[in-house]
């Protein structure tokens, strides 16, 4: 459990009253969770997946490849039935669920991952090479992250149309 409030004196209530009700450990302030590394400092509150990134990259067995500089050929349409089936979809499925996992703090990929999330009933051989072409392009920077500033008014703005 992750226990995040401004008032100190709050949470170490609460951790009084969870302790009296159930026996807990505090690990103290946070580090990493679900594969996110979080970092705090002066400056705000820093959330990246490195680790999680390099786990792929190293799985992918693209390690020795060059890095791509761009996640996609932005010239290139994917479409569903051209190239040869992959033999085993399940890795391509697999793949594309990591990535879309990665995508939390890696923005700069989700518009590609949620084009090829579309192709996952049947994957064909460029749908996977443009995923692994991702997965170069993560090599580049493995450790892109999120900075959440602590002297900001976070204001929060919705915009709906219902047509």
């Amino acid at each position: 459990m992750v226990l995040i409030h401004n008032n100190i004196a709050g949470i170490n209530a609460l951790k009084a009253h969870l302790h009296s009700r159930f026996h807990i450990k505090d690990l103290g302030s946070l580090k990493y969770f679900l594969a996110f590394e979080v970092a705090r400092s002066l400056h705000g509150l820093v959330l990246n997946k490195r680790n999680y990134c390099l786990d792929l990259i190293s799985e992918a067995g693209i390690l020795g490849c060059k890095h791509a500089p761009m996640p996609f050929d932005p010239f290139i349409k994917l479409h569903p039935n051209k190239g040869a089936l992959l033999l085993d979809p399940s890795s391509f499925r697999c793949l594309i669920g990591r990535l879309l996992y990665l995508t939390y703090t890696r923005l700069d990929i989700s518009f590609v991952v949620q084009q090829l999330s579309q192709f996952v009933s049947f994957p064909c051989e460029p749908h996977m090479q443009h995923a692994l072409r991702i997965i170069r392009y993560l090599k580049h920077a493995p450790g892109y992250d999120l900075l959440y500033k602590s002297n900001t008014s976070l204001k929060i703005q919705a915009f709906s149309d219902s047509d």
